[in-house]
């Protein structure tokens, strides 16, 4: 059996997603995966091969005024070109986000994450 491979895609403004993000990283390690941590605000050609080459990406970003931040934006935009290809066909997607404030429409990022990721299922259909 393989070692299953999981990435976190991640945009953190002020530090408080990266912390949630090294966590999620500790989790898919501890539970037997090469994990690795993808600051999408500075994402290199090889790390956009480490997201192609995985087997499950977790998005995480800051929710800001409703939505994802707007450099997770830039990255989901520049990732289009793999939804529609076959590059990330049948990758497993997870997702978080946190907010300082109590209605910060956490809800709206997760489902911003999870029309992302049903667009690779839909392309590839």
């Amino acid at each position: 059996m393989t070692t299953p491979v999981v990435s976190i895609a991640f945009h953190s403004g002020h530090g408080h997603t990266a912390v949630l993000a090294e966590a999620v990283r500790g989790g898919a390690v501890e539970a037997g995966a090469q994990a690795h941590l993808i600051n999408v605000d500075e994402i290199t050609e090889e790390q956009w091969a480490v997201l192609d080459a995985s087997d499950a990406i977790v998005f995480g970003s800051l929710t800001y005024m409703g939505t994802a931040s707007g450099a997770f934006h830039v990255f989901a935009e520049a990732s289009s070109k793999r939804w529609f290809g076959q590059d990330w066909k049948d990758k497993l997607a997870a997702g978080f986000t946190n907010s300082g404030s109590k209605s910060g429409d956490k809800l709206h990022t997760l489902q911003f994450f999870q029309s992302s990721s049903r667009s690779w299922r839909r392309s590839t259909a």
